[in-house]
């Protein structure tokens, strides 16, 4: 009788922790009427290892528009294959306009964009930091909404007007995640963020205009936010030039030189210059291209320049 009594609370036991561990590493739900996501327990323990952070955030190109199919075509078997299979010291949880999530840590490959047959610059910004730090672990946080702009949708607390809901949806997105990571027993701290965002805003000279007040806010806030899950040297932020397309981006000069303006203001901030760079968005689909999205190697090259833009930060 003793026996059954101790098998049965041993069970019990294991109930209870099985419980515990779902309540502490189970499904988190966040909804706020549009913006809906989970995050579940998918890695392994940390036991202490240090682990690098990196945050995406922005609108479509930053969520993903690049076309894996074209990507496929436009790459070796072989690199094809090392995209599709991930990299292992590179892990993501990713949000992609609501319609393509990963609800936890995964690893870093293709078809992590909208849809699920689309990806965003987190592919080459993966592929970069395994090339140049194979023995570092590295956690990409990407959240970001296709068409989404920063004079409203993006407006953060210190700047003048409504707190947007995306800023209220990617500091959840984020501190759950970090919670979740060190939950898990890595010692992360966030190094940086990459934003490429800007499109939407350009719509408009009122928008444009007041685009650089607008993002100093945002980067002041998200820098005082995550404050406590940051390096050091506090959060670097790296912007990317949105394309000279003027038939889309019709006021692109006057948000490009907000960003500009805004990346010389601190020795933490850095700035890609897609338009030099030579990224395209009139390849692909052909015949038909897709003008608002990159091109599938220039998104592959638009990650990668955001990892170079990192290396200073990081080293």
């Amino acid at each position: 009788m003793k026996r059954k009594k101790v098998i049965i609370s041993a069970i019990a036991v294991l109930i209870l922790l099985a419980v515990g561990v779902g309540v502490l590493f189970g499904v988190r739900e966040y909804n706020d009427g549009r913006m809906k996501f989970t995050v579940s327990d998918t890695l392994p323990d940390g036991n202490g290892r240090r682990a690098r952070v990196i945050l995406l955030g922005g609108q479509s190109n930053a969520s993903g528009c690049s076309r894996d199919d074209y990507l496929k075509k436009n790459v070796t078997p072989e690199k094809y294959a090392e995209y599709e299979a991930g990299y292992g010291n590179v892990y993501i949880n990713y949000f992609a306009t609501g319609t393509n999530s990963s609800d936890g840590f995964v690893r870093c490959s293709v078809r992590q964009g909208e849809g699920g047959g689309f990806f965003g610059p987190e592919l080459g910004l993966a592929e970069r930091l395994s090339e140049l730090y194979p023995d570092e672990l590295f956690f990409i946080i990407k959240c970001a909404w296709g068409g989404s702009n920063l004079h409203s949708q993006w407006l953060s607390p210190s700047a003048t007007g409504r707190t947007g809901h995306m800023y209220k949806s990617f500091v959840e997105y984020v501190e759950t995640s970090m919670e979740y990571l060190l939950l898990k027993g890595y010692d992360a701290k966030i190094e940086g963020m990459c934003w490429m965002q800007g499109e939407s805003d350009s719509f408009s000279v009122e928008a444009a205009t007041e685009y650089e007040d607008n993002l100093s806010k945002l980067i002041e806030d998200l820098r005082k936010k995550f404050s406590r899950y940051s390096a050091e040297d506090g959060l670097a932020f790296v912007d990317a030039y949105i394309a000279a397309t003027p038939a889309f981006w019709v006021h692109y000069e006057l948000v490009n030189q907000s960003k500009d303006e805004v990346a010389k203001s601190s020795d933490m901030n850095a700035l890609v210059d897609t338009i030099s760079a030579g990224l395209t968005c009139d390849l692909e689909p052909e015949g038909a291209p897709d003008i608002p999205h990159y091109d599938s190697m220039s998104q592959i090259k638009l990650g990668r320049l955001f990892a170079d833009e990192l290396v200073r930060f990081l080293d």
